[in-house]
């Protein structure tokens, strides 16, 4: 499956999760989720994966940058994909895990910080 094909359908995901395309992003999306376990595995299967493109990505406890930085990881590493949100501000959020040889870290990364692994 394509790159495009793939940023297609977590975008369609995205906007199932906030009601219609034509819905205010403000009044469809309902109070932030508490914030994940800031270290361990995420909960559910990974969807796909997809690498940071900029020179520090930083995974988050929710999906605002308000919230506190779980971990920060480099360009090139791998993030497990698990799923897309619009938060209520339009900004689009992926929910990932990154493992390292000892321990798992799930949060949620900018979608502007990442993109598809072929």
């Amino acid at each position: 499956m394509s790159k495009l094909h793939r940023l297609a359908g977590a975008a369609a995901a995205s906007a199932i999760m906030i009601g219609t395309l034509g819905a205010s992003p403000a009044a469809a999306v309902t109070q932030p989720e508490p914030p994940v376990a800031i270290q361990g595995a995420c909960s559910g299967t990974a969807i796909d994966r997809v690498s940071v493109i900029v020179d520090k990505g930083y995974i988050r406890s929710g999906y605002y940058k308000s919230y506190p930085v779980v971990k920060t990881v480099s360009r090139g590493a791998s993030l497990a994909f698990f799923e897309g949100i619009r938060n209520r501000y339009g900004n689009e959020w992926f929910k990932v895990q990154y493992s390292d040889r000892t321990n798992d870290w799930c949060g949620w990364i900018y979608t502007g910080s990442v993109w598809w692994e072929d």
